[in-house]
């Protein structure tokens, strides 16, 4: 029957977007990992002559590629527990405005290395019940990501909310490089990175919005990107009031 070829059909998919999943999830274990040994193998074998400087690159990079690996992994245990439901949120009145500081405070060192602004564009306090940590986890999300699309110095990032119907809207903006039209539809999905990103190689896991996207549904709210943006990109999402 047409419904057992369906099924079979969604079956096939499942699988076949599983056996992709373990795939990206072999490569971006493997390339921390590659970083670390290549580093460790080159400290075991130096003799006495090595100078200081590039001993100390070295184990800088053990330290960096070990923070990379740790933060892929508790993504990838973040993303399994949202999407199986076994994540509980843990939702209280919380006000919005404390919630942008601690969000900005945050990445403000990341953003200054850069020399980029984050900006506060509404200081009006407003009270609604969400789970802080994850929609720290959001923010901290989409914010990030706009500081890998800003180009140094010229960079600016901001932060804004308004009451929509029975909701917040959140939104982060900033004025960098954008995400291509061809891009946007996959934006949400596990281990996406654009290939406009200002930085060598992409960082993070490619999870971070993937994960938004769970912890806003979770709330039964929305994300999205604004479309036709000419600078830059705009994220949004809505949180309701109950």
């Amino acid at each position: 029957t047409s419904q057992l070829k369906h099924a079979n059909e969604e079956l096939r998919t499942k699988d076949k977007q599983k056996d992709e999943f373990l795939d990206t999830i072999a490569h971006e274990l493997k390339t921390p990992i590659t970083g670390i040994r290549a580093a460790s193998e080159l400290l075991m074998d130096e003799d006495e002559d090595m100078p200081t400087d590039i001993r100390q690159t070295f184990l800088e990079n053990i330290v960096s590629d070990s923070d990379r690996l740790s933060r892929l992994i508790n993504d990838i245990l973040d993303f399994e527990k949202l999407s199986t439901g076994r994540q509980q949120l843990n939702i209280k009145k919380r006000n919005i405005q404390r919630t942008f500081k601690k969000a900005i405070g945050n990445l403000q060192h990341l953003a200054a290395n850069k020399e980029i602004k984050i900006l506060n564009n509404n200081s009006f306090n407003f009270e609604l019940p969400y789970d802080e940590d994850r929609i720290l986890q959001v923010l901290t999300n989409l914010i990030s990501n706009s500081i890998k699309f800003c180009e140094q110095k010229k960079g600016v990032i901001t932060l804004d909310y308004k009451l929509g119907n029975n909701c917040v809207e959140i939104y982060v903006k900033d004025n960098g490089k954008g995400i291509p039209e061809e891009d946007i539809k996959y934006i949400f999905d596990k281990f996406y990175q654009s290939k406009n990103q200002n930085t060598i190689k992409p960082e993070g896991s490619g999870l971070g919005l993937a994960i938004s996207k769970q912890i806003i549904e979770k709330h039964n709210g929305k994300i999205w990107i604004e479309k036709g943006t000419k600078v830059g990109s705009t994220f949004g999402f809505k949180l309701p009031f109950s």
